[in-house]
């Protein structure tokens, strides 16, 4: 698990930025839900204010968590995907019960959501 803040959790968020300029955000979430490293792409300004910011992300949390259970029947959640009218997110939980989670414009393609998970995937392993 690379700590928050060092240099292979910025090779992440870089990686990740650079397969897309739709591609707006890339964080690291704790198991609270807490951003522990990454951010918003640089020149870009977040949809909604820090209050509501940190509700979403510990939604994000919370519904990795209700998945858990079925884990022994249907396997590891690679990523969970919530598209909303203004926004995408991916979220990528890891054993370590950190939560990667990128955000995208709503136009990024479905099938690059793979190329996602990929640089994650070798970035951040499980």
């Amino acid at each position: 698990m690379p700590p928050a803040g060092d240099d292979n959790t910025m090779a992440l968020e870089e990686k990740v930025f650079k397969l897309d300029k739709r591609i707006r955000y890339c964080g690291v979430l704790d198991e609270r839900g807490k951003v522990t490293s990454g951010g918003m792409r640089p020149g870009v300004k977040s949809l909604e204010p820090d209050e509501e910011a940190e509700r979403i992300d510990l939604q994000v949390v919370l519904t990795r968590s209700m998945s858990e259970s079925a884990q022994p029947y249907l396997g590891r959640t690679n990523y969970v995907i919530i598209h909303r009218e203004n926004v995408m997110f991916v979220a990528m939980p890891r054993k370590d019960r950190r939560t990667i989670l990128v955000s995208t414009e709503p136009s990024f393609p479905l099938a690059k959501v793979s190329a996602v998970f990929k640089v994650v995937e070798t970035n951040y392993p499980q």
